[in-house]
């Protein structure tokens, strides 16, 4: 039997970073939702000093994920895969030896750093290994893995005693080490052109650092010129500002005006789990012959849909039913952005794009607060609606870029297909 490009099995590389996010998503879970927890009976820290410590590395992440995806298209994917689950490993072995203010800081900085290297690469290496056409559909499935782990890991964690203790660190570098083992043994027997960087397996160290240097000088600057990308990073933004922290501005409603607000939350924030877990395969097979900017609009609205519901919810099963609707637009929205950033990313600049792409987590910081300001000032009602918004100004935003990129722009086959 004769596959095609569509239906050709996944490599075996892409089959595992598949695979990985998953892991990975499971050792996070874990650990990472439960460090406050640590933070707090362990080392009796205010919630002021918890919040500077954790909030932080968002901007570390941000710096990393630039950072991380200017130097794979330089020096190669392969090499920067593994020495940043290293890093992974080495600050979660750091955390559970921590015993202080400036050395958790520290390893949480650093294990911000380590994992954002990590994403933008995987991405641009799955990106390499596919043809255009697979790309979004394989960018679901590896998202769909991801929830799987994090639907998972919390239950885990806290079932087995592990939220909040010391030895949750050390399961996580469990994790990240088993996955370590892995992907380097499929690495080896990857092609060359994946394995070595561009500047050559024989390059000098002196070589090597020149061309860094000169590779994120020219991705710096391809990034600032590119007005469809700044624009992206703009809407990606707003879509996160609403997506990024949604528990957060669940938790500080529902625990204002609900008696029973706590045990609300946990069934809401465990349907959003469940909802991308199961309804993942189906979006993905909407998505797969469709224009991603239509993705990513349908995906607003019902974001917009959502939002409204929490405004006007006032029983447990109306909470539930936002967020279904909620979780299936972020389904929707999540492959369609990677895809869209694919689309305009040159061969040869494609890690620096996807990982410029992460400066959209400033949007993790100004959804809490502007929603924050709202519900003191307004209420509940008018927080839920006003960050609904930017997800309406960022459908806005990707309508009109969509225009001015090749092969986003509707054609007469686009819309053939997106009227079945």
């Amino acid at each position: 039997m004769t596959h095609t490009s569509t239906t050709a099995p996944l490599p075996v590389l892409a089959r595992v970073l598949i695979a990985g996010a998953g892991i990975m998503s499971l050792a996070n879970s874990v650990t990472i939702p439960f460090l406050a927890v640590f933070l707090r009976k362990d080392l009796g820290l205010e919630p002021g000093m918890i919040g500077f410590i954790i909030g932080s590395s968002v901007f570390f992440s941000i710096f990393a994920g630039f950072i991380g995806g200017s130097l794979s298209d330089i020096l190669g994917r392969a090499r920067l895969l593994l020495t940043s689950l290293l890093g992974v490993i080495g600050s979660f072995i750091g955390l559970y030896f921590s015993d202080s203010v400036a050395s958790v800081f520290a390893f949480n900085a650093a294990l911000a750093l380590s994992s954002s290297f990590f994403a933008p690469v995987g991405k641009a290496l799955l990106s390499d290994l596919l043809p255009r056409q697979r790309r979004a559909k394989t960018f679901s499935y590896q998202y769909m893995a991801t929830n799987m782990g994090y639907a998972v890991g919390p239950v885990v964690g806290a079932a087995v005693g592990l939220a909040g203790g010391r030895s949750a660190f050390l399961v996580g570098a469990l994790g990240y080490g088993i996955y370590l083992i892995g992907l380097a043994a499929v690495l080896r027997r990857a092609p060359a052109a994946v394995a070595a960087g561009p500047t050559g397996p024989g390059a000098s160290e002196k070589q090597h650092v020149r061309s860094v240097l000169r590779g994120l000088a020219e991705s710096a600057r391809i990034v600032a010129v590119d007005r469809r990308l700044l624009f992206l990073i703009l809407a990606g933004l707003l879509l996160e500002a609403v997506h990024g922290r949604i528990s957060s501005l669940l938790a500080q409603y529902l625990s204002v005006g609900f008696a029973d607000g706590v045990m609300i939350l946990g069934y809401v924030l465990a349907t959003n789990a469940v909802t991308v877990v199961v309804l993942q395969v189906f979006v993905s097979r909407f998505m797969e012959n469709r224009n991603p900017v239509t993705s990513i609009t349908v995906g607003g609205l019902l974001t917009v849909t959502g939002m409204a519901g929490f405004a006007m919810a006032d029983h447990l099963w109306h909470f539930v039913g936002a967020m279904v609707v909620f979780s299936l637009g972020e389904i929707l929205i999540y492959p369609a952005e990677f895809a869209i950033i694919d689309r305009i990313a040159p061969e040869d600049s494609r890690g620096a794009y996807f990982g410029a792409q992460t400066f959209a987590q400033i949007g993790v910081f100004i959804g809490p607060v502007t929603g924050g300001l709202l519900l003191g000032a307004y209420g509940g009602t008018t927080m839920f609606l006003g960050v609904g918004m930017f997800a309406l100004a960022s459908v806005v935003i990707y309508l009109l870029v969509g225009r001015r990129i090749p092969g986003l722009a509707p054609t007469p086959q686009h819309r053939a297909t997106d009227s079945r």
